[in-house]
């Protein structure tokens, strides 16, 4: 009931006019809301500590994020069409950030607010974007400078298109995404169960040793090196976890390093790169301006770093496939593809079709991932879990012999 008031206190403030909107209040409002929610989902651990109550909650919860992400992400998608469809009619954009912040059901009101009161006060637009974390892309924010209603309408037919090929191919992303936070609570909840459980049972064996000579025999010894194994494997999770959530503000070398994640984030951001310059260049902007856009307007290190780096090479005269080579956004083979694309003036489409290949990879590498982890894990947590009833087991029948 706290939370939930709370999550209303926090629309109604959200709900107010730019102007008197105040977006360090909504924070508060939204990490006490966070705060009572976590302490209701730890009440009901609390209150049944069994293991299916813990793998339930576990599964709700990366049900919620993996539902809220996706929320945000459509909702981002919807923000960009509107502003660049706005951009042609001339509106206002506060009034449009603000219409679209009433509408919205993710972070993206707040955000959205903020930008508003922003631009209310007088600050420039890639200022706004960026204080406020407002999820604008760089042809966006080059639609809304040009203005050009010619730049909007093939902005929004490219905008299509990409909603066409990107709803092949990450339609089972959610789906890979519940399935890994499951396995890691999985093996979460049977890490904190086995301690707990050895904590008990090591005691009991001590005790009755010392009543019973020779009572302990060699499965303790086994139970206590595989749970270190299985420790250690835990601890190089944790890090691996951490570093992963972290990977935004990572440094640009040590990105590439993170396994599995690292490399999938950069080619997530070689997409977002690549489809701001693709539908930017059909739209008639020039490629050193977009480029430039996202190096400002961007909250990812590794993009505002590469975006910064293509720009000053495309000024100094290089041509945008080789620039985008010497950033790292595209490799070799891609950059003799695009090469010969913008030598047939086919470079916008080239661009669509190198970003359908990303994300196909991506989505293909994670399932692959995903279908040896997903039994490794299974057989890991089995024996893991075996091991501990093979002990109470063989605790009991030597309890047993002993007493009789």
């Amino acid at each position: 009931m706290f939370a939930a008031t709370l999550r209303t206190i926090k629309r109604n403030l959200i709900a107010k006019p730019a102007p008197r909107f105040r977006s360090r209040t909504v924070r508060v409002f939204a990490f006490l809301e966070w705060l009572f929610w976590l302490a209701c989902v730890m009440a009901l651990a609390i209150s049944a500590p069994h293991p299916v109550t813990f793998v339930l909650l576990a599964m709700l919860m990366g049900t919620l994020f993996v539902a809220r992400r996706w929320t945000y992400l459509d909702e981002a998608d919807s923000l960009n069409r509107w502003m660049r469809l706005a951009a042609g009619t001339r509106a206002s954009y506060p009034v449009l950030a603000e219409s679209i912040a009433d509408g919205s059901t993710s972070r993206i009101a707040c955000q959205a607010k903020s930008f508003s009161a922003r631009l209310m006060r007088g600050e420039s637009l890639v200022n706004a974007v960026r204080r406020s974390k407002l999820p604008v892309s760089a042809d966006t924010l080059a639609a809304i400078q040009h203005a050009q209603p010619q730049s909007t309408i093939a902005s929004a037919k490219e905008t299509s298109r990409f909603e066409d090929i990107d709803s092949t191919t990450p339609a089972s992303a959610p789906i890979v995404a519940e399935q890994l936070i499951y396995l890691l609570a999985t093996m979460f909840l049977a890490w904190a169960m086995g301690a707990g459980i050895r904590s008990n049972l090591f005691e009991l064996f001590d005790e009755f040793d010392e009543e019973f000579v020779g009572f302990k025999s060699n499965f303790d010894v086994i139970v206590r090196e595989i749970a270190a194994m299985y420790e250690g494997l835990m601890i190089v999770l944790s890090i691996w976890l951490v570093m992963a959530i972290l990977i935004r503000w990572q440094p640009t070398w040590l990105i590439r390093w993170i396994p599995w994640f690292g490399k999938d984030a950069i080619a997530r951001w070689r997409c977002e790169i690549l489809r701001s310059l693709a539908i930017g260049i059909r739209a008639g902007h020039a490629e050193p301006e977009l480029l430039s856009l996202a190096s400002q307007a961007s909250r990812v290190r590794w993009i505002r770093n590469r975006c910064r780096k293509a720009s000053r090479s495309i000024e100094n005269g290089t041509p945008l496939p080789v620039a985008l080579r010497h950033s790292q956004v595209v490799t070799s083979k891609e950059q003799s593809w695009l090469t010969s694309a913008a030598g047939n003036h086919h470079l916008p489409a080239a661009i669509n079709q190198l970003v359908d290949n990303i994300s196909r990879r991506r989505t293909l590498t994670w399932k692959l991932r995903m279908s040896w982890l997903v039994p490794l894990v299974t057989v890991l947590v089995g024996i893991y879990v075996m091991a501990h009833i093979v002990a109470v087991f063989l605790f009991l029948t030597t309890l047993t012999r002993a007493i009789s």
